[in-house]
């Protein structure tokens, strides 16, 4: 069959046309239906920005490009107190970020409420996936307009200080250092409790304050915390005191328009990362704390469970009666019932 000079140009033309069609059809189908942002302030290359990344690769993959999610990490696109709010408002998609009690007082069951837990192994039953405060917590969330996803745990926390107390092992007794705490009342009374002088100072003005002699230490997070006032302090106290909890999170107005199918795949993204992390918490605070001790010479103080139990009974019945003025009765009566501890 012989062509024409005419039909060989229309034929070049159909093809180039298709390959035209086929390549603008397969752009069309790469570009995904949601594209988000989430943010986090933890460093770039820390395990949580690990975290975030290897949740958006499987989410990405997972829902077959149809959600594309860019990490930023490094507190760029704010702190986390803003992020809170900004995912609220649906202004930023999604974060990995702590609970903002500033909004809802309630949520200081999961920003700051001493001893719920007094180790990993039980913050992993109670603020895991079943336990009984990620559901009430997932709830408050979401009267924020906000979807939980999954706990990032973060590890348990302590005091760093610049001398161990004389009477550190005995609940309840005065040991005269001034120490920062965060500027809300649950943390003022849990260290008074303690036995210490409570100084309410935002974080950003910790460090002065120990090394101008304002504070004698301060608390607020695991030994990764302390790590940032190594050249202020010399010593740890593991009090456990309470676990620091992070959260992946997104919009709820976003989320309810996402497919059954995709949300699956993000829940499932969100958990095994959770999961990740979970098996890495106790192993990134005793990393710390033995750089802390090989590096800069400090002193680590822990206590067996017996002793932590004893101080988390000694907290409880000084702290909690006063937790309930500021989470309400409801929610302190679920407490205590969960919890199995007694007024």
């Amino acid at each position: 069959m012989k062509f024409t000079a005419t039909t060989k140009k229309l034929l070049v033309c159909l093809v180039a046309f298709s390959m035209l069609a086929m390549f603008l059809g397969t752009a069309l189908a790469a570009e995904p239906q949601f594209k988000m942002r989430l943010a986090q302030v933890h460093p770039v290359d820390s395990d949580y920005d690990l975290r975030a990344l290897s949740f958006a690769k499987k989410v990405f993959e997972g829902t077959d490009g149809r959600i594309k999610i860019d990490v930023f990490s490094g507190g760029v696109l704010g702190d986390w107190t803003e992020i809170f709010e900004m995912v609220q408002r649906g202004s930023i998609e999604m974060s990995m970020a702590q609970a903002n009690a500033n909004f809802d007082a309630q949520l200081n069951l999961a920003y700051y409420f001493p001893y719920i837990v007094t180790n990993s192994e039980e913050a992993k039953k109670v603020y895991g996936p079943d336990g009984w405060a990620y559901k009430i917590i997932a709830d408050l969330w979401a009267k924020h307009n906000i979807k939980a996803l999954a706990v990032v745990p973060l590890g348990m926390s302590g005091v760093s200080l610049n001398k161990v107390p004389e009477k550190v092992y005995e609940p309840g007794a005065s040991h005269g250092l001034k120490v920062r705490v965060m500027p809300i009342k649950p943390c003022e009374w849990t260290y008074e409790a303690l036995g210490y002088i409570a100084t309410p100072i935002p974080y950003a003005e910790a460090y002065s304050a120990i090394q101008t002699g304002i504070a004698d230490g301060q608390m607020g997070g695991p030994p990764f915390q302390a790590w940032q006032f190594k050249d202020v302090n010399k010593v740890w106290v593991q009090y456990n005191d309470y676990f620091e909890s992070w959260w992946f999170a997104i919009n709820m107005d976003l989320w309810n328009k996402i497919s059954p199918e995709d949300q699956a795949v993000m829940l499932k993204a969100a958990q095994e990362e959770s999961e990740i992390q979970w098996g890495r918490a106790d192993e990134i605070d005793e990393e710390y704390r033995q750089k802390l001790v090989k590096e800069y010479g400090w002193e680590i103080v822990t206590f067996s469970q017996d002793q932590l139990n004893a101080i988390a009974n000694h907290v409880r019945k000084t702290v909690w009666p006063k937790m309930e003025e500021i989470v309400g009765k409801d929610l302190m009566d679920r407490i205590y019932k969960e919890s199995g501890i007694s007024r």
